[in-house]
């Protein structure tokens, strides 16, 4: 099931203005490296059974971003918030700006307080290739959230994820039914 971001959200203007703003304040070097929770790891094709394999048994959310991506930056403070209140949950966060912008991945979600269980980041340029691996009719839309409960089915989110969407998914996995909208 998907939730189309014009569906779920309208993004203002000066919104979207005032993120792209503080991404210009903040520089992607402002933040110190020794900020950063954990450093990001290389996802390379192949490499996301094994990631699913061994979270198996837990919630799963997968959130996909790059550090152009406006929507992206503006719900990073939900998500640090998201991920303080639900420890249950297996947050992993994937960057699709590829390894030369690693450092700044990390100096980004740090700054933000973003510590996701994983935290990886594309490592091939042909981005098409994991683009596919992550899910074969994705063609990079960002952000994009994937909901994977245990033994339900899964859900994605392209655009930024409400808070009520959010509390929606939580709500279905404690009961153990698919929390679809």
């Amino acid at each position: 099931m998907r939730v189309d971001f014009l569906q779920a959200s309208r993004l203002r203007p000066a919104r979207v203005l005032g993120a792209l703003l503080l991404t210009a304040t903040l520089g992607l070097g402002a933040m110190p490296a020794s900020a950063a929770a954990q450093p990001v790891q290389p996802l390379r094709v192949g490499d996301m059974p094994q990631i699913r394999a061994s979270l198996k048994g837990r919630p799963m959310l997968m959130h996909v971003w790059s550090l152009t991506c406006a929507p992206c930056l503006l719900e990073m403070p939900l998500w640090a918030e998201r991920i303080r209140q639900h420890p249950e949950v297996a947050f992993v966060f994937v960057n699709t700006d590829g390894l030369r912008h690693a450092a700044a991945a990390e100096r980004r979600l740090a700054g933000y307080g973003v510590r996701p269980a994983r935290s990886l980041i594309f490592a091939d340029d042909f981005v098409e290739r994991l683009q596919y691996d992550i899910a074969p009719d994705w063609v990079g839309e960002l952000p994009r959230t994937e909901w994977n409960p245990p033994r339900q089915k899964t859900i994605v989110s392209l655009g930024p994820v409400s808070d009520a969407l959010f509390q929606q998914w939580m709500a279905g996995a404690r009961k153990g039914a698919p929390a679809a909208p």
